[in-house]
């Protein structure tokens, strides 16, 4: 099998190349900055199609002849979540069925118009493909990936100042909110899977799927945090949830990019509040690969940055 991936000088697309290539398949890269790939990696792809932009149509085009599958690992940002329409008319005209969109996040379809801004597009681009494509993509939800979980857009907006660290919550939300989330280690090698053996997607039927390193909740967090690091984390109660839908909606109504961060923090934890994160019917391939636990996964971190 030939795939194509989007995005493969990117993080996640580097991962999904590995892995790919570790399971026998082809694969074919697309992206503006082919020197941004290890030599290592380079030398064994079937080949590179180098783009000028995301709306590079002959670049497309040439990317998508003759591959089996499309693989979009395109960065996380608003024009790329919906311009990536323009791969998406690239495979249709190139007759592939078997499209993976870039939607590794958390899970959306929980969510409505609106309640986390940060996903209107992912939304719009899933609902604008139902109504006109002959594709019916792959969507896979991980949760946060494990890379955000201690910075603002994380749970409890971790924040560090020298030696004094901090989260916040609101209501019971330390103990209760819980927000699935995953490494990219992990969701690599579990895309591949899907690829090669989820139900219905090698005959193009598409579908959503819903994957999870694990499941954490601010206090277990700040626990772990602790356990590993030896700092000790302040977890400060903020007031009750009206309080932070207030504060949510003075916000928006202020708008602004000054209070981008803020707001996509805010709006998170009060999908969060509602349960509207979790992820309980998620798809299991733990018989591929075994997930990556909390404490694994910050033990890590600290290794590579007592090697730095």
């Amino acid at each position: 099998m030939l795939v194509l991936i989007a995005g493969i000088t990117g993080s996640l697309g580097q991962r999904l190349a590995r892995v790919a290539l570790s399971r026998g398949l082809s694969v074919r890269g697309l992206g503006r900055s082919p020197d941004a790939l290890s030599p290592e990696l380079s030398w064994r792809l079937e080949s590179f199609t180098k783009s000028t932009s995301y709306y590079d149509i002959p670049a497309l085009d040439k990317a998508v002849t003759g591959v089996d599958a499309i693989i979009c690992a395109y960065a996380p940002i608003p024009i790329l979540d919906l311009d990536g329409h323009l791969l998406l008319r690239a495979a249709e005209r190139a007759g592939i069925k078997i499209f993976i969109a870039s939607s590794w996040s958390r899970d959306w379809t929980n969510i409505r118009f609106g309640d986390f801004e940060h996903y209107d597009n992912h939304i719009a681009f899933q609902t604008q493909v139902e109504r006109t494509s002959p594709i019916n993509p792959v969507y896979i939800l991980s949760g946060i990936f494990a890379d955000l979980l201690l910075t603002p857009y994380g749970p409890g907006g971790f924040e560090k100042n020298g030696e004094k660290v901090t989260m916040k919550y609101w209501g019971d939300g330390d103990v209760r909110s819980v927000w699935p989330w995953s490494t990219q280690e992990d969701a690599a090698e579990w895309t591949i899977d899907i690829l090669m053996y989820g139900e219905g997607v090698q005959a193009g039927k598409g579908g959503f799927f819903k994957i999870r390193s694990g499941d954490t909740t601010i206090r277990e967090l700040a626990d772990v945090y602790e356990k590993v690091f030896g700092t000790k984390v302040e977890v400060a109660h903020e007031g009750s949830v009206g309080d932070l839908e207030a504060d949510l909606a003075r916000l928006r109504k202020e708008g602004g990019g000054a209070n981008a961060v803020e707001i996509m923090a805010k709006a998170a934890a009060v999908v969060a509040s509602k349960r509207g994160w979790e992820i309980p019917d998620f798809t299991v391939l733990e018989q591929f690969k075994k997930p990556t636990t909390l404490e694994e996964y910050f033990k890590g971190e600290k290794d590579k940055q007592n090697s730095k």
